[in-house]
């Protein structure tokens, strides 16, 4: 620009030293100040340029160093994708490695589900039998326990009526000695003893004042209570023959039964048995052990038909 710039003074010099015009020159000089206006923008044209051209050439250097640094992660990522892409091929050869592995344990399990199903299906049904089993015993338990209390109730009835036989016969006997008379409950009966001093003369079958007298007010509670039924029987010491004692036994039962009938007990509720001397409650060697086998027992027992037909249901 200044070689320019001296070009025109010179050329300048030569027009005036020409004598040129005065017109000439004024163009000349607007010319040149033109020229100069011109130059002027166009060194802050390239002064501007030339800060650009700077600045172009930072980014570009900065632009480069991204590129180069861009150029280097992609070399890494590629190199991070092939690595990745290795593991994932391995990985899908895993996958596939397993998927077959579980194409051949699910095949197996099928099987064996089925298996299982099959036996499940049994089990069940055996489950259900066993319940519907359980089920049939559970009833008849229920049953049993049912027909149990119905015992127990009747059982219970039963000793309710024997102890209120026994005490009824206490009172109706009241007035006798304890030596001649005892009343005790045993085995579901109750034994009503009478001695033979009681009722008969030794070796006598007749009955007498004093013995009618005890059957008569034991009569009475019988009469009262027809669901009883009773045996009489006759029982003697060793003294003397077997085979009477056997005789006097039946006969001295047999004696008491008619006084009871008389007395208005029916017939058909009384039993007579005679057990001579072969039924001792003490001790043959002494007079009062043979006091005491030397008797008559009245045995009262309910009449158990309704109780025998719960047992045989």
């Amino acid at each position: 620009m200044r070689n320019s710039l001296f070009f025109l003074n010179m050329l300048l010099l030569v027009f005036l030293t020409s004598c040129v015009s005065q017109q000439k020159y004024t163009d000349l000089e607007s010319a040149k100040n033109r020229l100069s206006q011109r130059l002027n923008e166009t060194e802050t044209d390239l002064d501007s340029y030339r800060n650009q051209s700077a600045k172009l050439q930072s980014q570009l250097t900065a632009e480069q160093e991204q590129r180069q640094q861009l150029t280097t992660d992609l070399e890494r990522s590629r190199q991070r994708y092939a690595e990745l892409d290795a593991t994932n091929r391995d990985l899908l050869a895993r996958y596939d490695r397993i998927l077959e592995q579980n194409r051949t344990t699910l095949a197996a399990a099928g099987t064996e589900n089925a298996t299982l199903t099959a036996r499940l299906n049994e089990k069940e049904q055996e489950l259900d039998q066993r319940q519907r089993e359980l089920q049939r015993l559970q009833q008849e338990l229920q049953t049993r326990e049912a027909r149990v209390a119905e015992l127990e109730k009747a059982i219970a009835d039963k000793e309710a009526r024997l102890r209120t036989i026994r005490e009824r016969v206490n009172q109706a006997l009241l007035g006798f000695s304890e030596a001649d008379l005892t009343v005790q409950e045993k085995n579901g009966k109750v034994y009503v003893s009478l001695s033979q001093n009681l009722l008969f003369a030794s070796g006598s079958k007749t009955i007498n004042a004093q013995g009618k007298q005890a059957i008569a007010q034991l009569a009475t509670v019988l009469k009262a209570n027809k669901d009883i039924n009773i045996t009489v029987e006759g029982h003697t010491d060793t003294d003397g023959d077997a085979g009477f004692n056997w005789d006097l036994s039946v006969g001295r039962a047999t004696t008491v039964v008619k006084e009871l009938t008389t007395n208005g007990v029916a017939a058909d509720r009384i039993i007579a048995a005679g057990r001579g001397q072969f039924y001792p409650i003490a001790a043959n060697t002494t007079a009062a052990g043979k006091a005491q086998n030397r008797r008559t027992e009245i045995i009262l027992t309910p009449k158990l038909e309704g109780l025998y037909e719960l047992i045989g249901e």
